[in-house]
């Protein structure tokens, strides 16, 4: 042992017989003395570099006057002395580091060189003392770090340091493998884990699961223990005893892949991905296993989950992608989605039912990020294999069967949905049963469709028993797919007409999203802006609609771009609260850039492309350009009706658009009999009393008065007036609008699909 030795050479300075003289023991033993009485020195620093085991160290450690300071990579030293961890760089202080050891570094490239090496300081002194010296490219550099770890970091040494880097950790390895072979072959497996905390549940709870001799280690508690406490012993994890995790540095995780044979590597890996899949969360759904799934998905790129062949890791990856997308990370689940279909389609031995499972998984994150022609293509060719290799009645297939509805919805043929969904909710129904949780999601398809064609009366009835039967299955009304239910049954009663109950639930809803899911989640947006719109239908053009409008579209930029569906229903939401509001130049310019948006996103021929069209129309008038707003709708409805029907929702408002474009042209013959056209068709529809039906009313009442007939007009408009109030209240901005003779307009909001 070195340490007495040493001692004793201080000997001399101290006035001391030095140690040729009495003997190595004797003369370390006065130092220690002489230290401890402050004799002749009470001020003194006494270093203990690179200490191991306390007890080989404590007997010399002198209780006096001066100061000790003690560095070790052994956590055994906690609890005996005051300790103080010392860890890597962080990030910012690894770019100062680097930006003084590499003149000329860029700041992307000292982010991407200390992500490399995971800020640690004597990789980046090696790593900015070879490219100083050898202009090695930072580029070059990360290829070579990548490919040949061990090489690379031999490669000289940091400076003022006696070994290269791979020297230590390569000697710690060594002597552990000699005192404790199963640490060695444990820290070997930590290797294939990702960079990021190492649940400790994850070895634990997955006893059972692994090969000999591994799992000789982990189905026995204490070996595990003592394995766990030897690689702390020696530095080469760390040990986080409050949040239950193991740190193997990416470095010693990178070294330690090739320090094995590829058969080794591939048994390791095997095993973490077999470790991850027992550790995967059975319900993805539920927001209380989102915490475990956040845990373990730093780990799933490194394990090369998507790659494994393992029939008992490849159906969790199922769970896996549906986590992302629930939980609002839909471009993750799309790049990991399609990872797997591409790494399961190279593979002879994938079966039919995990690549169409799969499939639908990719559809559907596809669609989450908007990109609805792509999401039909993969889903369609998913379902077409289902029906072939699998059954019409398959499980599988019919859950694709559901998915392909909501692709014919993207797509805007919403009369083809809602046939599909009609039998295919019938479908789920006999294979399933009435309460079951795939039968339910198909009603709520079918009320997606029901909605979508104007059926609002079928809609809600059919949402408050899917709602109530979902609260019984899932023992809470929070559960995401019941907000998500409660959500479309909040749009459906504002579309119904009830304006003050949609907004009040609305409120409701959303704060629910809020508490269970957070304020970015996907939901809880969606929940923000129907209760935008609600508000606007409530209230109108308030301060209070602007605010929350304007700060809805902000939070749809910040997450997910300008380009979402989502985001740019929020968009034309806040160009009809701008209309409402009178805002008019503010509105115009707004809805050409949105609609042109939406032609991209959906396509030209779209239902909701040409609903903004529409908004954009009504601005047009507004601004003062009868002739072009005409002209518009007479286009609009010509569309929305060989697209929808005649008697359709959004055909229908378009109609009252191009009618009122009729009359500020003066053409009030045309206008009057194209009003009570559509006053006959929204009485069919909505019915008599809702406010869209009394406004359609009152403006054929202004239309009417042009032509003469004032008796006729002065009862419609009283008559109107009367059950404004009735339905909306006497302060509502429609009912004032009405009582002083103004004309009203309709507007159009894109639902989600």
């Amino acid at each position: 042992m070195l340490v007495p030795s040493s001692i004793a050479r201080l000997a001399p300075h101290l006035g001391l017989p030095k140690a040729n003289e009495i003997g190595v023991a004797e003369a370390a033993e006065s130092v220690i003395e002489a230290l401890r009485k402050g004799e002749p020195y009470d001020q003194w620093l006494l270093i203990f570099d690179n200490a191991h085991d306390p007890e080989s160290i404590m007997e010399y450690v002198p209780d006096g006057p001066g100061g000790v300071l003690i560095t070790s990579r052994n956590f055994a030293w906690d609890g005996v002395v005051d300790t103080l961890t010392v860890d890597v760089f962080s990030r910012e202080e690894s770019r100062q580091f680097l930006d003084r050891r590499v003149p000329g570094i860029g700041g992307s490239e000292a982010d991407a060189l200390a992500e490399a090496l995971g800020d640690l300081p004597l990789a980046l002194d090696q790593a900015g003392a070879l490219q100083s010296e050898t202009g090695m490219p930072v580029r070059e550099y990360l290829t070579l770090l990548r490919d040949q770890t061990g090489k690379l970091l031999a490669e000289g040494r940091p400076m003022e340091y006696d070994v290269p880097l791979t020297a230590t950790w390569a000697l710690s390895v060594s002597t552990l493998r000699e005192e404790q072979p199963d640490a060695v072959e444990l820290l070997h497996l930590l290797a294939f884990f990702g960079a990021d905390p190492i649940p400790r549940d994850v070895l634990s709870t997955g006893r059972g699961t692994v090969d000999s001799p591994l799992s000789d280690i982990l189905d026995d508690p204490l070996q595990f223990s003592r394995a766990v406490q030897a690689l702390g012993r020696y530095a080469l994890v760390q040990i986080d005893r409050e949040n239950q995790t193991i740190l193997v540095h990416r470095l010693v995780q990178a070294l330690l892949r090739e320090d094995v044979s590829e058969s080794e590597r591939e048994r390791f890996r095997h095993n973490v991905q077999r470790l991850l899949a027992a550790a995967v969360p059975l319900q993805p759904d539920d927001t209380a296993t989102w915490p475990t799934f956040a845990r373990l998905m730093p780990h799933l790129g490194p394990a090369q989950m998507a790659q494994s062949s393992d029939p008992t890791v490849r159906p969790l990856m199922h769970n896996v992608v549906r986590y992302l997308y629930q939980s609002g990370n839909a471009p993750g689940a799309l790049a990991l989605a399609r990872e797997c279909v591409a790494a399961w389609k190279a593979n002879p031995g994938s079966t039919s039912r995990e690549l169409c499972t799969m499939q639908r998984h990719l559809s559907i994150s596809l669609r989450f990020v908007g990109r609805y022609k792509e999401a039909f293509e993969v889903g369609s060719q998913a379902l077409a294999e289902a029906e072939r290799s699998l059954g019409a009645e398959d499980e599988e297939t019919l859950r694709l069967t559901n998915n392909h509805c909501t692709d014919l919805r993207a797509l805007g043929l919403f009369a083809d949905s809602f046939a599909l969904s009609s039998s295919a909710a019938e479908r789920h129904r006999a294979a399933f049963g009435d309460e079951d949780e795939r039968t339910l999601r198909m009603r709520t398809s079918l009320a997606l469709d029901l909605t979508l064609t104007s059926r609002y009366e079928e809609a809600e009835r059919l949402l408050k028993r899917v709602y109530s039967a979902l609260r019984d299955l899932y023992g809470s009304p929070n559960h995401p797919t019941a907000q998500i239910v409660m959500n479309n049954l909040v749009r459906v009663i504002r579309l119904r007409g009830d304006y003050a109950e949609a907004r009040e639930l609305g409120e409701d809803v959303y704060a629910v999203g809020v508490a269970t899911l957070g304020a970015d989640h996907p939901t809880t947006l969606r929940a923000a802006s129907d209760l935008a719109i609600a508000m606007r239908k409530a209230e109108g053009g308030s301060s209070e609609v602007l605010h929350y409008s304007e700060d809805l579209v902000q939070r749809y930029r910040r997450l997910m771009g300008d380009q979402h569906p989502d985001k740019l229903a929020a968009d034309m939401a806040l160009v009809n609260a701008y209309r409402e509001a009178r805002r008019i130049p503010d509105a115009v310019s707004a809805a050409e850039l949105i609609t042109l948006a939406y032609a991209q996103v959906y396509g030209s021929d779209h239902p909701y492309t040409h609903g903004c069209r529409h908004n954009l129309a009504l601005l047009i008038r507004l601004s003062g350009d009868h002739g072009k707003s005409c002209e518009l709708h007479e286009f609009v409805v010509s569309r929305l009706t060989e697209l929808l029907g005649p008697g359709h929702h959004y055909t229908l408002t378009a109609l009252l658009g191009y009618v009122s474009d009729l009359a500020s042209l003066g053409q009030w013959d045309k206008a009057v009999v194209l009003g009570e056209e559509a006053l006959a068709d929204l009485r069919q529809l909505l019915g008599a009393d809702h406010p869209m039906t009394l406004g359609c009313m009152a403006n054929l009442a202004l239309d009417m008065s042009k032509l003469g007939r004032t008796e006729k007009a002065v009862s419609l408009r009283g008559d109107v007036l009367t059950r404004l109030q009735q339905r909306l209240g006497e302060g509502h901005p429609t009912v004032v609008a009405v009582g002083n003779g103004e004309r009203l307009d309709f507007d159009f909001d894109a639902p989600p699909i």
